[in-house]
């Protein structure tokens, strides 16, 4: 299934016609060459895997799994920070094929899979220390029934006392505000990619993605309310979910870009 047709399951009927209205183009061939100007791995690194390292720093020698691969930042950062040991997981060909081409500059070698987070197999059980869901990824599923299922399936790849951590961006202000800019310093740090929201709804938020020498690509998303997410992430079965807004422990949620969830099974 490609990403368009994968888009249709998704959403509503009345969600589908808005996007044909908007002439959205959902490529994921396009959004690959795109991303790594998005995401700038190295400022990325900077800020996110510091953070990672702190809540990981309890397992000796962590076992993880990155659910949302992308064009490879998070896995790389482990990798630099001397964490060898990581499953790498993309869906999505074009980024995996992105993913290996920004790891070969590090001459890091990656161990990718291919899954869909609703059909984990049973072979990863108890298999790892962490999980990692960053980049606002969960929210490419629109429907509860799928969040959830993924969320648990998270769960029972955890080792005892493993964590998930996973993310997302601030939907109540994008929502709610006119005018909403990310700074470029948290999780997406790149300088020559605009960025745009061409429709906002509770149901749905495009985001029009455009580059310096002429990329353009759209992007829906299922946008968490308030509290949404901890609720599923809780009805999935963890506990002792501590919430960061940009890496910090104190902040203000109406100037946060993203929140970090860090979950104990």
């Amino acid at each position: 299934m490609d990403y368009a047709q994968y888009v249709k399951s998704q959403v509503s009927k009345k969600d589908w016609k808005k996007l044909q209205k908007l002439d959205a183009v959902l490529d994921s061939g396009v959004y690959a060459k795109l991303w790594p100007r998005y995401v700038d791995l190295e400022k990325r690194i900077i800020t996110e895997i510091p953070f990672l390292l702190s809540h990981l720093s309890e397992y000796a020698s962590p076992v993880i799994f990155n659910a949302a691969l992308g064009s490879g930042a998070t896995t790389i950062g482990f990798n630099l920070a001397g964490i060898d040991d990581v499953v790498s997981n993309e869906l999505d060909e074009n980024y995996a094929q992105v993913a290996q081409e920004e790891a070969q500059k590090y001459g890091i070698s990656l161990n990718q899979t291919a899954y869909d987070w609703r059909a984990i197999p049973h072979e990863y059980d108890q298999a790892f220390d962490a999980a990692v869901c960053l980049g606002n990824s969960l929210t490419c599923l629109f429907k509860r029934e799928d969040q959830l299922a993924a969320l648990k399936n998270f769960r029972r790849i955890l080792k005892p006392n493993g964590k998930l951590i996973i993310d997302e961006r601030n939907y109540e202000q994008i929502l709610n505000k006119t005018e909403f800019k990310h700074s470029g310093n948290v999780v997406y740090c790149g300088e020559d990619v605009s960025v745009s929201f061409v429709e906002r709804s509770d149901g749905m938020i495009v985001v029009e993605f455009k580059t310096t020498d002429g990329l353009k690509a759209h992007y829906p998303v299922y946008p968490f309310k308030s509290g949404e997410l901890r609720s599923l992430i809780e009805e999935a079965g963890f506990s002792d979910i501590a919430v960061f807004g940009d890496y910090k422990t104190d902040f203000n949620p109406e100037q946060t870009e993203f929140f970090t969830y860090v979950c104990r099974k």
